[in-house]
């Protein structure tokens, strides 16, 4: 048992345990002259065998020893002094057979002394040791709070780190809003041991008359012994209905504001009810416990102030992201709202490959990390298309708009040709020799019937020509006529209905583009892995223009831009391509197609799967768990 060092001390005659009667033991070492002078100056004396407890008993100064183990009588005592008539006892002093009374008092004296001095030298090392164990806590505390991201686990940490350092029973935290131009005082966070606390956030009114609402006003620290006991002329008072609701009694509160980097109060605070270690009861908390939580409320306010920054660069993110989108739709406003489902169909796809029968899934996990990295990139994959120029990127059919009228221009121009000619031809009749005008007049009408016919035909076949196909078929033969058809122009040189150019654009097996325009085209994807990678993701975010850049990528390497093959091109990418393609061919707003049903979408993926393009696997679980059809297109899908 401890000692305060108020209390007198005891005194012990220690004897072997094989003695019958302990008081012997004194009568033979001093006829008990040292019991009867300790008892005179108050002292509390008791027989003890040495092998009664284990337990350390630190109120014990003196010891008079008889024949007992000299250590375990240290180990029993450690602050006393051991005395003893034996000189090969092994005790700390060896006393006279018959010595005077002043000897032992001085004696007493001295032992005494020794074993305040050993109770102080406990007493520090043991107060060293605390302190050493809070400061130990407090940079628990911080790296703690260091890590923690989650904005409601944090004002948990804080709460709950900072009453174990201060062995509290209770504890609020307040955080001050300055949003609105009224300031309020927002109760985020109750925590209490003794009581099951009915918690609801709640906005209060900034103001003085509070405990919580003085100290996030004036700045100052509030250290009170008992909060039904304020003074007369405190600016605050306590609000009693807690107490009185759940049967439970607050006594002595520390309060503190919890002040940013630019010493601006962001919070407040508030702990209720230090305990005593060895009683459990209230006391208060006092100088040392107050700067320990000082440190504590400063650690706090940086944690929660980079929280907040974290959530503002989160947001802003998010804004950047939300705000790069719709600069791809101003530039293709066909394609509004793809980007959109894909990141979301992604994300979904992603999440259900684990819950999928395929065995190679079944350990993936996806951190929350990881899967805002993901949706980014989705929302991010076509921003290259900034670079790529309008008429192309716009391009419906085969040739332009520009490019068609200019070729039904020139048919019909040949068509006056052909007029004129047979105009000509009539006249050239009236200047020869008998002949049978109507029949020869019936020849020419129909011989430019038939060329006129022909042209038309020329361009109906440009306009089916023209219109893209979305699978790599078609029979173009037919435009070699068209390019063969040759005529003179007035100068005298000869000339054809279409260009070279022309023939290529018009026989373009799938698609809209000529291998120029595909080639620009594709360049969209180096743009957005360019762009994105300029910009300074944060490490959890660094893999954004990776994946983004390879959602055209294809199994057998045969994709762009860098001809990734297999495990090479990231899952998220091989997961994003799918999607990708899906809602190509489903939108209804893509100018160089129709929209395709559900079964014509799904068998061109089974396609491309079959022929080694996409991940046989994923095309298959994105059938299984129709995620296609839980896709909206919106903005819930965050993840922040």
């Amino acid at each position: 048992m401890a000692n305060n060092g108020s209390a007198p001390p005891q005194f012990c005659v220690a004897g072997a345990s094989a003695l019958s009667a302990p008081n012997t033991a004194v009568a033979k070492l001093s006829d008990g002259v040292l019991w009867r002078l300790a008892e005179q100056a108050g002292w509390q004396c008791r027989y003890v065998n040495a092998c009664d407890s284990d337990e350390m008993d630190e109120s014990v100064a003196l010891v008079e020893l008889h024949d007992a183990g000299v250590d375990s009588i240290r180990r029993q005592f450690p602050h006393a002094l051991v005395v003893s008539a034996r000189e090969d006892a092994g005790a700390d002093l060896v006393l006279p057979v018959v010595a005077p009374e002043a000897a032992m008092r001085q004696l007493l004296t001295h032992g005494e002394n020794h074993w305040r001095r050993n109770l102080k030298v406990m007493s520090l090392f043991r107060e060293v040791g605390a302190r050493r164990q809070r400061m130990s806590q407090l940079a628990d505390i911080g790296r703690s709070l260091s890590t923690r991201m989650n904005f409601a686990d944090l004002l948990e940490a804080i709460l709950r780190e900072a009453r174990i350092l201060a062995d509290c029973e209770a504890g609020s935290l307040y955080l001050v809003d300055k949003s609105d131009e009224e300031h309020s005082l927002v109760f985020m966070l109750a925590q209490n041991d003794k009581v099951e606390i009915p918690f609801m956030q709640r906005r209060l009114s900034l103001t003085r008359d509070s405990i919580a609402g003085y100290v996030a006003l004036s700045g100052e620290d509030l250290d009170i012994p008992d909060v039904y006991h304020l003074p007369a002329d405190a600016p605050y008072e306590f609000n009693r209905s807690f107490d009185e609701q759940m049967n439970y009694r607050s006594r002595s509160m520390l309060v503190l504001p919890m002040r940013d980097h630019r010493d601006q109060i962001v919070g407040v605070l508030q702990f209720i009810n230090r305990l005593e270690p060895t009683s459990s009861e209230p006391v208060p908390f006092g100088d040392e416990i107050s700067e320990l939580l000082k440190a504590v409320a400063s650690q706090a306010a940086v944690s929660i102030q980079k929280n907040q920054l974290l959530n503002d660069i989160h947001r802003l993110f998010e804004s950047f992201v939300q705000a790069s989108v719709k600069a791809i739709e101003q530039r293709d406003p066909s394609t509004s709202g793809h980007s959109f489902r894909v990141a979301e169909t992604t994300l979904a796809l992603l999440e259900d490959l684990p819950k999928s029968n395929f065995s190679r899934f079944h350990n993936l996990t996806f951190s929350e990390e990881h899967l805002r990295e993901v949706r980014y990139a989705a929302l991010l994959h076509d921003f290259g298309k900034v670079g790529v120029r309008e008429d192309v990127l716009l391009k419906a059919n085969k040739l332009s708009d520009e490019r068609l009228e200019i070729l039904q221009y020139r048919l019909e121009l040949q068509k006056e040709r052909l007029r004129r000619r047979a105009v000509e031809q009539e006249l050239e009749l009236l200047h020869h020799g008998p002949v049978d005008i109507d029949v020869a007049r019936r020849r020419v009408h129909r011989q430019l019937a038939s060329e006129l016919s022909q042209l038309d035909d020329f361009y109906s076949l440009i306009l089916r020509a023209n219109v893209p196909n979305v699978r790599d078929d078609g029979d173009f033969r037919h435009l070699d006529d068209i390019r063969d058809y040759a005529f003179r122009e007035i100068d005298g040189t000869l000339n054809g209905l279409i260009t070279d150019l022309d023939l290529m654009a018009l026989s373009v097996r799938r698609g809209s583009l000529t291998p120029e325009e595909r080639r620009e085209i594709q360049s969209h994807v180096s743009y957005t892995r360019d762009f994105l990678a300029v910009l300074p993701w944060p490490p959890e975010l660094a893999g954004v223009p990776t994946i983004a850049g390879a959602h055209h990528e294809k199994l057998d390497g045969s994709g762009y831009p860098l001809g990734l093959a297999g495990e090479q091109i990231p899952l998220a990418s091989r997961v994003m391509t799918v999607c990708d393609i899906y809602d190509a061919l489903t939108a209804m707003d893509r100018p160089y197609k129709r929209s395709m049903s559900l079964e014509v979408a799904l068998s061109i993926l089974d396609d491309e799967a079959r022929q080694g393009l996409l991940d046989v696997d994923i095309v298959q679980v994105f059938k299984d768990s129709r995620v296609y059809q839980r896709s909206g297109g919106s903005l819930s899908h965050q993840v922040v």
